[in-house]
């Protein structure tokens, strides 16, 4: 409507001035007035291709985050599965591959969650992640991410979830040494950033170096799931069981995505 009116207007001043003689021409006039007309039509086009442009760019870059953070969900599954099930399975299969009958063991699905929060008081020890009741979320339920065992959910809200995480003094895992086949129980040890093994006993084989995982001993915890690497050993004369710490393969400093081992 406001070119409309605006042409309307221009027309009415060309017709006054080519009434009057000596004036200006005509095509002067239209020359002069035409001029950033024509212009600012051509600034409102360029804007338009602008604005067109822009937006285009920031569907395409919304739509490339998207793509990225699904790709970095699969690559943390399957660097998890590579590291924990996998190893397992391949170790188990080289000791039973002999026996009649044997049953292979089938890896879990997994569910992708987030962490939401950590508790001041309990930093690393606690973590919020963003899945709950709502989602299918039930106590005991196992975490981990793509390095190994995170810990298990111990409260559960509609659409958050409380993990307790293998630092946690109160966090108690059923563990084995994957080379030698000695259980153990993994404890927490709180802000230190390590874990310690209770009842090894003292002849037991293990060395530095060593990788743990679940032994699925307990029934809370799968069988396999990378926790660590033996990282000291001492044998107090006093005591019956080995004194050994395992450094988690889990950066707790750095959790993000996470994965809850469906049932």
């Amino acid at each position: 409507m406001a070119y409309l009116i605006g042409f309307l207007i221009l027309s009415f001043v060309l017709m006054v001035v080519s009434g009057f003689e000596g004036g200006l021409s005509t095509r002067t006039v239209r020359e002069k007035i035409y001029l950033p007309v024509g212009g600012l039509h051509s600034a409102r086009l360029h804007l338009q291709s602008w604005f067109t442009e822009l937006s285009g760019s920031l569907q395409e870059n919304e739509k490339l985050r998207e793509e990225n953070r699904l790709l970095k969900r699969e690559l943390g599954e399957l660097k998890f599965r590579e590291k924990s099930y996998y190893q397992e399975i391949i170790a188990s299969n080289q000791r039973l591959k002999k026996m009649l009958g044997f049953k292979q063991e089938r890896t879990h699905q997994l569910l992708p969650a987030e962490v939401t929060a950590y508790p001041p008081r309990s930093f690393f020890k606690v973590v919020f992640i963003s899945k709950g009741e709502k989602e299918g979320m039930k106590r005991n339920m196992v975490v981990v991410n793509a390095e190994g065992l995170v810990g298990r959910i111990v409260e559960i809200y509609p659409h958050q979830s409380k993990v307790l995480t293998i630092l946690d003094e109160r966090s108690k895992v059923g563990v084995i040494d994957q080379r030698t086949r000695d259980l153990a129980i993994l404890k927490g040890k709180g802000l230190e950033g390590v874990c310690e093994l209770q009842y090894l006993l003292k002849k037991a084989p293990i060395e530095v170096g060593d990788e743990v995982v679940t032994s699925g001993v307990g029934g809370f915890f799968p069988k396999g799931v990378l926790v660590g690497t033996i990282s000291h050993i001492r044998e107090n004369p006093h005591r019956l069981f080995l004194e050994v710490e395992v450094t988690p393969t889990v950066n707790f400093g750095r959790l993000e995505e996470l994965f809850v081992i469906k049932e």
